[in-house]
């Protein structure tokens, strides 16, 4: 720490070569980066990107509520500062606090009289919030454009038209193809209705499916041990699904260990054989327009959930397929039938209000390796007691 203070000084004329520094830092030194982001906002209290690292550090170091303590402190000697505000806002959001940051929004109305940037960040929080009757009025106060056909689309979801939302979804992957928050929002919307085009979006043979990796018990246990040592937060990460665990900061697949190079020759072995039995390639479905790219790794990371945790439906909209991948499970897992920690294909979170089931479970194992369409939502069962270590990551489209 000391060393990496002393590096920083020799730049206290360059705040943006200081900020890099730290935020390589903190993904070695976990929460152990906080001190260094505290000196950094004593004289940069406005830097909207400090703040939004230093309230995530602070949330898995397991401050609860006090998290964003340091932003209301800066707001309190940055006057009107609206970017410092707008990511606040953000990250309260972001964190699961709706209401909180509804409030904090009602409190700064004045200061952003007419902006639409505002309306439209108060309609995203409050249908996350799913506060279907105030999205509704917003909804009608604010001038028509294509930044709010997504919000409209969502809204006529939650509130029960299914058929005005799935137009509004229609038209926007018709613009916008790659658009792969419509396309999540159109496979539950065309479910509803029972449209023939579901079955082409999320129901062909081969769009998911799991597979054993070619790694031994001591592998994985071994892989297990590496990983348990990198998940050094006390608590879950803002922004993201996990409720009752911690996940890894950084680009896993990107570090050097042995352990970790052998996971990614076997996960690229499966992925090849996934992909391998994809239905065939269409130019106007949103995985299969990749079926004969050159794809990639994209992020990567590990979840260790406890007893009780879970992931919160979601989807990836930055990647081609999304995936689970099982290093380590509690010894009595789903003995009675009541599939504790399966993960679930398709069941829409519980802000857009719609009872689905989801399109397929998979049950978890050591050294198991699912693999799905990123635009489709996902998430897993809460289990009992015990240890639930996984990989995850997504598979992008190659760029060289």
């Amino acid at each position: 720490m000391e060393h990496c203070a002393r590096a920083l000084a020799f730049h206290d004329q360059d705040p943006s070569l200081q900020f890099q520094m730290i935020f390589v830092a903190a993904s070695e030194l976990g929460n152990e980066a906080i001190p260094l982001l505290e000196r950094f906002l004593k004289s940069r209290p406005g830097h909207v990107a400090a703040h939004e690292l230093l309230a995530e550090l602070r949330a898995q170091a397991g401050a609860g509520d006090r998290f964003t303590d340091d932003y209301l402190s800066a707001l309190e000697h940055v006057e009107d500062n609206k970017a410092l505000l707008f990511s606040y806002w953000n990250v309260l959001s972001r964190s699961g606090r709706h209401l909180r940051a509804l409030d904090s929004m009602e409190d700064n109305r004045a200061l952003f009289a007419g902006e639409r940037r505002f309306a439209l960040l108060e309609i995203s929080i409050a249908g996350h919030a799913g506060l279907t009757e105030r999205v509704g009025q917003l909804l009608d106060e604010l001038p028509g454009g294509p930044d709010l056909q997504l919000a409209r689309a969502q809204h006529k979801l939650q509130t029960g038209h299914a058929d005005e939302a799935a137009k509004l979804l229609e038209a926007i992957v018709a613009r916008e193809p790659t658009n792969l928050t419509a396309w999540a929002l159109l496979e539950p919307s065309w479910r509803l209705l029972e449209d023939q085009r579901h079955d082409w979006l999320a129901c062909q043979p081969g769009l998911y499916g799991s597979s054993e990796l070619d790694l031994s018990s001591a592998e994985l246990a071994s892989l297990a041990d590496v990983l348990r040592n990198l998940h050094r937060a006390r608590a879950q990460p803002i922004g993201q699904s996990v409720r009752g665990g911690t996940q890894t900061s950084g680009n896993l697949f990107m570090r050097e260990e042995a352990e970790l190079q052998r996971l990614t020759q076997a996960l690229a072995r499966g992925i090849r054989r996934f992909v391998g039995g994809l239905p065939p390639a269409d130019p106007t479905h949103p995985l299969l327009r990749h079926r004969n790219s050159a794809l990639t790794f994209g992020s990567s990371w590990s979840v260790r959930l406890t007893g009780g945790g879970y992931h919160a439906a979601h989807f990836h909209p930055g990647g081609v397929l999304s995936s689970a991948c099982y290093i380590s499970l509690p010894d009595r897992l789903d003995e009675n039938g009541s599939k504790e920690g399966w993960l679930e294909i398709g069941r829409p979170p519980e802000e857009l209000k719609l009872d689905l089931p989801p399109l397929a479970s998979f049950e978890p194992a050591p050294g198991r390796l699912v693999l799905f369409p990123s635009y489709l939502f996902h998430g897993t069962r809460p289990f009992r007691d015990g240890e639930r270590l996984t990989v995850a990551f997504d598979v992008a489209v190659g760029t060289g």
